[in-house]
């Protein structure tokens, strides 16, 4: 790894900058993870004031989801009028008191205005990480490395993160693990020291780039979307699954399903072996074919630890997909244009889960669910074939 800082900056300096940076994945995935042991308590509360408690609780997890969407790509463009620094500054802030928000006696109304301001601001935060982390480390094999540790420190952090908040939820009640989004706040304040603007030198990709537009990265977008879609079979569509096997226990499923983030880790820890060695093409052949694999054998097994391989397998095609669409965006685009860039490419991720249903359901209710994962399945080996052929005729035509 090679630091664009400056060469006065110590060790240590750079360490707690780079802690700083691979936490924005880990509040990412909080936003969700913090209200899923809260959701029992809440549901208790809002039912007894004369709403549907479940429904509330529900809502209160899931509506973060959107606003990262659509606030990846805002903040990209906001980042652009403001600066990378001011934008991951503040969208540090804002998601330390909007996340600790819901620690207080607030009303609901309230509550759910504050995960919707918490959701944006983990979109600016995840957002402007990966984008300096292009700036502070020259060379795709530095960024791929880093970006890869990127998500495998997201998954990790992620199994952390749900336990503590099991752990708060039982001991202090439902308003308890909201406390876990305080830790942005000391974040925030290693951050106005550690972080500072970089003018990264243009790649040999694009030195020849003057314009800011994110669009010669649009098929990476397009790649994104459709892996999500079936990346996120597991995720939303298993315990329906399982359900229908008869494999009912909720701690069993709660496991299985745990497996895919177990996989991400190890997909992410495995793309720095894999992409240098395989190239962008074969790596994201891989990608789908084990994307494949595991959709399709989650419908093909009535066995516990058989579906947790599976589930595993889907989460080593999530985790190989991020770093490599992200190190493929920084590629293409001129550096004017990456947190844009940036921006666009995690949206996609939230816009293929929430895609995700209206392209399964329909072939669910025609089909069966379990059709619906071969259908994925099958597309998923399809685009492994076309990935992998692309990269042969490529390597064919560069020859002739």
């Amino acid at each position: 790894m090679v630091a664009v800082s400056e060469n006065t900056e110590s060790a240590l300096f750079r360490a707690l900058r780079l802690m700083v940076l691979l936490s924005a994945p880990i509040l990412a995935g909080a936003v969700q993870l913090v209200v899923i042991p809260a959701q029992t308590g809440m549901a208790a509360y809002f039912g007894a004031q004369g709403l549907d408690g479940t429904f509330v609780a529900q809502n209160v997890m899931t509506i973060a989801a959107p606003a990262m969407a659509f606030g990846a790509p805002l903040i990209g463009w906001v980042s652009g009028r403001f600066g990378k620094r001011n934008t991951l500054l503040v969208s540090m802030l804002i998601y330390g008191l909007a996340g600790l928000a819901g620690a207080l006696p607030i009303d609901l109304y309230s509550l759910l205005a504050t995960r919707l301001l918490l959701g944006i601001a983990s979109a600016g935060y995840i957002t402007m990480a990966v984008s300096l982390i292009g700036d502070y480390y020259e060379g795709e094999g530095a960024r791929e490395r880093l970006l890869g540790w990127f998500a495998f420190v997201g998954g990790g952090g992620s199994l952390v993160i749900l336990y503590l908040a099991g752990v708060l939820a039982k001991s202090g009640g439902w308003h308890a693990p909201f406390a876990i989004y305080g830790v942005a706040l000391v974040l925030f304040a290693m951050a106005i020291f550690l972080i500072n603007t970089v003018n990264r030198a243009p790649t040999a990709q694009t030195a020849g780039m003057t314009s800011d537009s994110i669009w010669g990265a649009w098929y990476i977008y397009a790649l994104i979307i459709l892996i999500s879609i079936s990346m996120y079979a597991v995720t939303i569509q298993g315990t329906y699954v399982m359900n229908g096997e008869g494999i009912t226990d909720t701690e069993v499923q709660s496991n299985v399903i745990l497996f895919s983030t177990i996989g991400s880790m190890a997909g992410a820890y495995l793309f720095r072996f894999v992409r240098p060695g395989l190239g962008f093409y074969l790596t994201l052949a891989l990608t789908w074919l084990v994307l494949a694999l595991g959709n399709i054998g989650f419908v093909s097994t009535l066995n516990v630890y058989l579906l947790a391989a599976c589930a595993a397998l889907v989460g080593v095609g999530s985790g190989l997909m991020q770093p490599l669409t992200q190190t493929r965006v920084l590629s293409i685009v001129s550096p004017a244009a990456v947190p844009k860039a940036m921006g666009m490419a995690l949206g996609c991720i939230f816009a293929g889960q929430f895609i995700h249903p209206f392209v399964v359901n329909p072939i669910r209710t025609a089909f069966g669910l379990q059709n619906a994962f071969l259908f994925l399945g099958v597309a998923s080996l399809a685009a492994a074939v076309i990935a992998a052929l692309w990269r042969f005729i490529g390597a064919r035509r560069a020859l002739a």
